[in-house]
């Protein structure tokens, strides 16, 4: 008993002394947040709040017109994506996804959760991810959009049981999409390249084609910038008998 106290006391102590910092900034946090600062949080929470969203497309108005009135081009149904890309989610997406903090994803994930609109969640039966190529993932050790779509799931459950919700349960399904070959980055190729990069690269996995009839589905990404990557799933996962994709993404470049 009194080593535990002992311990507990120099754990304080060194915490005074070396306080933890924040991932993003390196200012101190409160030992009671795992990853950030006040200000890089309230950073997020005013990014996902002050953004004026298309509510087809997810583009901050404020900052980019779209044309999604006129036009819509894409085979899924909307895109709803927490924040605009910025330095600070730069950062967050660096440690995710080459700092090995799977677990950031998660909780970004669970944070945002409750900002989803119900028009996106009406209906829906399955949560998967945009797939990475078996070597990616296995050079990586997990897949970031996945551990994305891991704390949504986690967030809306919480709120449901919070709230005595009636929702339809939501059925995480994370192995139904695999990528057929492995593509070039995404990040230096112009809105054709990335089309053509990815266009035919996914499949619906061997007999899970009965799990996704009728179904509607929310495909869960991390950063979206024309949308290629996420078409090219939905049409793989629509020719499978899926019957809508509703696509949810930590950021909108």
């Amino acid at each position: 008993m009194y080593k535990e106290i002992l311990n507990s006391i120099l754990s304080r102590f060194e915490d005074f002394i070396f306080p933890p910092l924040c991932i993003i900034c390196d200012k101190p946090r409160s030992l009671h947040s795992k990853w950030l600062c006040e200000g890089c949080l309230n950073h997020l929470l005013d990014n996902n709040k002050k953004r004026i969203r298309c509510p087809r497309c997810s583009q901050n108005r404020t900052l980019r017109d779209c044309a999604c009135e006129m036009v819509w081009d894409y085979p899924f149904e909307s895109i709803y994506s927490f924040l605009d890309y910025d330095d600070t989610v730069q950062g967050i997406m660096r440690h995710v996804k080459y700092g090995g903090k799977k677990k950031l994803a998660h909780y970004i994930g669970a944070l945002f959760s409750g900002t989803v609109p119900e028009s996106v969640l009406e209906g829906v039966d399955i949560v998967t991810a945009i797939p990475l190529h078996w070597l990616r993932r296995r050079k990586r050790g997990y897949n970031q959009a996945e551990w994305l779509a891991r704390g949504l799931i986690s967030g809306l459950s919480a709120q449901q049981q919070k709230h005595n919700g009636h929702r339809t349960e939501i059925i995480p399904l994370f192995d139904i999409l695999f990528r057929k070959r492995r593509t070039r980055t995404q990040v230096k190729l112009d809105r054709s390249e990335r089309q053509s990069n990815v266009k035919g690269a996914f499949s619906v996995a061997k007999g899970k084609e009965e799990i996704l009839r009728e179904k509607t589905v929310i495909l869960v990404d991390d950063v979206i910038t024309t949308g290629a990557t996420t078409a090219s799933c939905t049409e793989a996962l629509l020719a499978a008998g899926c019957k809508g994709v509703r696509v949810v993404s930590l950021a909108r470049d």
